[in-house]
């Protein structure tokens, strides 16, 4: 008989996760979203980002045949970074291991185009514009609200949140059940940008495999991600208590302050961005610490429900895909018995989540003199490596990019660095 697995959240991590349990053959999967059906509405229209999927994530999604492939087919492979400032040279730091950058958006969809293709998708149930309202762990049911209609009540064997950062059912356990959990905005806030790489007006033409950043002040950045098309996308992020947007009073002062500031976005961004960025809203990152990922043997968190981090290092949805591989491996192990695998899986993945949370907070320099000793750092142990594997680790970005090496090991490896980050900014700790 199968078991019925209610996925709450259909974005990367539910929908990885809901392909590997249908190709189990043991699972009914249900799986419910809040966001409507990405199929039936402008992408355009709703908030995005971009994403960079590294050796972690790409491993758990190579597991699906054909998946990686068509993610690939769909994103833009990036050789390296190109860091701009105001005054001084260009910085390049190049990659051995290209990074697959893909709109955040366009990976749901391919996910959920894969999944409901499969050959056993008549086992399968994806709802959305349904939120979660409540839990009943006594009687193992969960309690939906679809945007038109009344609630309705389902009965699970199994329940997993990976609903991300803000996720009911998480907050429902930590009232219920006592899971342990910690909530923290990080400092930083941040607006979407998109522009073009291209002004031919200008003869401006930013090269399409590269990561391009600009670094205003030690707190003021912006990130631009190729994506198909001649497109960038990305974000201004800044101080949440010292936002150098609130000096701006209207739309028209937009293009004057990224000129100025960011002279060479500046000149990428049309009058309709600039309308655009004027009416979307600042976002704030929290980070979510938990002491455990599961409860019982029947509920499970995964991804930002269980350990939402800094964007700074990217590995959000990495370590969240991972998740997925990590769990797979030890429903095999434990032969599907979740009463084994839950426990063993907090156990995992709890050390390595709380090491990640330090990677991304401290691993990249905030003062000019310490950004000048991770550029050679960098360089040097990619020398040193190449010649002297057995020896010499990579330096900490990329033994977090290119390897599978656990988050805690990695921390280990570096603490030296990420205490020296940590001290040149003691607002950050």
């Amino acid at each position: 008989m199968l078991q019925t697995v209610v996925i709450i959240g259909a974005g990367p991590v539910g929908l990885l996760l809901a392909h590997y349990l249908l190709r189990r053959g043991k699972y009914r999967i249900e799986l419910y979203e809040q966001r409507p059906d990405p199929r039936l509405v402008d992408a355009s229209q709703d908030r995005t980002f971009p994403l960079s999927l590294q050796a972690r994530g790409r491993k758990a999604l190579r597991q699906i045949r054909g998946l990686e492939e068509a993610i690939a087919a769909a994103g833009v492979f990036c050789n390296g970074s190109k860091i701009y400032r105001q005054k001084g040279k260009t910085r390049e730091i190049s990659r051995v291991v290209p990074l697959l950058t893909i709109d955040r958006n366009r990976l749901v969809m391919i996910l959920l185009q894969h999944l409901t293709q499969t050959d056993n998708s008549e086992q399968l149930t994806v709802k959305f514009g349904c939120q979660c309202v409540g839990v009943n762990r006594s009687a193992k049911t969960v309690t939906l609200q679809p945007e038109q209609g009344e609630a309705f009540t389902l009965t699970y064997d199994r329940l997993v949140a990976a609903d991300g950062v803000r996720s009911p059912i998480r907050d429902y356990l930590v009232q219920d059940a006592g899971l342990q959990c910690e909530q923290t905005y990080i400092p930083d806030a941040y607006k979407s940008v998109f522009l073009t790489r291209l002004n031919p007006v200008l003869g401006l033409e930013l090269e399409p495999d590269k990561i391009h950043g600009w670094n205003r002040d030690n707190r003021t950045r912006m990130v631009m991600v190729p994506q198909p098309g001649d497109q960038l996308n990305g974000v201004i992020t800044f101080d949440a208590q010292d936002n150098p947007l609130s000096s701006l009073t209207t739309q028209e002062e937009v293009l004057p302050f990224f000129r100025e500031n960011f002279p060479l976005f500046g000149q990428l961004m049309s009058t309709e961005e600039a309308e655009a960025f004027w009416h979307r809203p600042v976002g704030q990152v929290f980070t979510v610490r938990c002491d455990r990922f599961h409860e019982g043997d029947s509920i499970l968190l995964m991804g930002d429900a269980a350990h939402a981090v800094s964007p700074a290092m990217g590995q959000g949805c990495n370590a969240s895909l991972e998740d997925v591989l990590i769990f797979e491996r030890l429903l095999e192990q434990y032969q599907d018995d979740w009463a084994l695998a839950l426990p063993t899986f907090s156990e995992q993945r709890v050390p390595d989540a709380h090491a990640l949370r330090e990677l991304s907070d401290y691993s990249f320099p905030r003062t000019k003199w310490l950004f000048v000793e991770f550029f050679l750092r960098s360089q040097i142990s990619r020398f040193l490596h190449q010649w002297f594997p057995q020896w010499v680790q990579p330096f900490v970005f990329d033994l977090v990019f290119d390897h599978d090496m656990p988050y805690s090991q990695v921390l280990n490896l570096h603490q030296g660095w990420i205490n020296k980050v940590k001290r040149s900014s003691p607002h950050l700790a």
